[in-house]
């Protein structure tokens, strides 16, 4: 049999012995083709030799924002995700109820990169460089605009966002939170999929991270794990607190969402060395932060986790498996199984000396780079680096 392209010589990970093994990947027709019989023809109109490099399915950043041109927020998928080896995207809730059809008609049916959203619970989305951010007032929620926008674009949207933290949240408590939660229950009795995505940030005094992941359902995500503002994650002894491991054994999920001030390598540190990882790796970039500073990409989330002590395998899983299950997509991304799409990452991961820092005054000498070398796109290279010979 002749095949679109081969991809030969790479190493993906196996996340079920969480080894890293030497595999071919063939493709066919856009999509990932089984293993030929040791007996069969093995030609192709494109062989990549993707020898001692990292072959894993297109990655996955479950938290960015991408209504480009929409608000001063949001940033081009393409030119953000693609030569970062992103083929999945999220939209964290940049745009709400009332405005979510003009993202999805002016952005998201544009992209190469396939753009998934959370809808914001505030109508009008997040709100950016005013004074007042979007309100948090229950009764704004637009329940029924929501139940209609997921009626209809079931594919696309796969929860709701909720900003807590002092500059949202004023008054009302924990109350914005237990109503998103009653809205997307709702959702998901219509069938469809809708998780609640959590933007954790200095909390107000009423709040307590207690009942914030008391409040959330098995599945629900808690994003910008790592901050260092107001309540964190940890005991006054720098232990994890006992709630948030309840919350994980209960099926909460785990975000680090980077960004650039929602983490720090004391904190990266401080829960790694009481075993408590992320389950998802994402990026959290916006238009003004894409490329800069202290929170630049995915592949910069990735490398920095691995700066402070995480395992290459756990880091690779964070940014496609995980995220493909806990969205329900995996029969679509983050995934090398015969007859899915053909979005495929090469990276090469090499040892480094550079020297990261955070926006608190850390810093952390680089153990491994994390660098994109090709991005296919349902079986179509969509970059490569110029010194990657093909």
């Amino acid at each position: 049999m002749k095949y679109e392209t081969i991809i030969r010589g790479g190493e993906t990970w196996d996340f079920g012995s969480m080894t890293r093994i030497r595999r071919d990947i063939y493709i066919q027709d856009g999509r990932i083709a089984s293993t030929p019989a040791e007996r069969e023809a093995q030609e192709a109109d494109n062989v990549i030799d993707a020898t001692g490099k990292l072959v894993l399915p297109g990655l996955i950043d479950e938290h960015t924002h991408l209504h480009y041109q929409g608000n001063y927020m949001g940033s081009n998928a393409d030119i953000l995700c693609i030569p970062n080896g992103v083929t999945t995207a999220v939209d964290a809730g940049t745009t709400g109820s009332s405005n979510f059809e003009m993202f999805y008609t002016g952005n998201i049916l544009r992209y190469t990169t396939q753009v998934l959203a959370y809808l914001h619970v505030s109508p009008y989305g997040m709100m950016c460089g005013v004074r007042h951010e979007e309100s948090h007032d229950p009764e704004e929620f637009q329940e029924y605009r929501i139940l209609d926008l997921f009626e209809r674009y079931p594919k696309t949207l796969r929860g709701l966002k909720i900003r807590m933290c002092k500059s949202t949240l004023g008054d009302y408590g924990i109350a914005p939170l237990q109503r998103a939660v009653a809205i997307a229950n709702k959702v998901e009795q219509t069938g469809r999929k809708c998780l609640v995505a959590v933007h954790y940030h200095d909390l107000p005094d009423n709040v307590r991270l207690e009942e914030l992941l008391e409040t959330l359902r098995p599945g629900d995500i808690l994003a910008h794990l790592y901050q260092t503002f107001g309540q964190t994650i940890f005991t006054p002894d720098g232990k994890v607190l006992p709630a948030v491991r309840r919350a994980r054994e209960r099926g909460v999920i785990f975000d680090s969402a980077n960004g650039r001030p929602h983490w720090s390598f004391s904190h990266l540190q401080r829960a790694f060395a009481d075993g408590f990882y992320p389950d998802i790796i994402s990026s959290d970039v916006l238009r003004f932060s894409e490329y800069g500073p202290h929170g630049c990409s995915l592949l910069h989330a990735m490398c920095v986790l691995s700066a402070a002590g995480m395992d290459e395998g756990a880091i690779c899983r964070a940014v496609t498996q995980t995220p493909a299950h806990v969205l329900g997509v995996a029969e679509r991304a983050g995934t090398l199984t015969p007859g899915t799409p053909a979005d495929v990452c090469i990276l090469d991961a090499m040892d480094s000396d550079l020297v990261f820092t955070d926006q608190h005054g850390g810093s952390r000498q680089a153990d491994k780079m994390f660098v994109p070398l090709l991005t296919m796109r349902e079986g179509k290279i969509a970059y490569r680096q110029i010194f990657y010979n093909l």
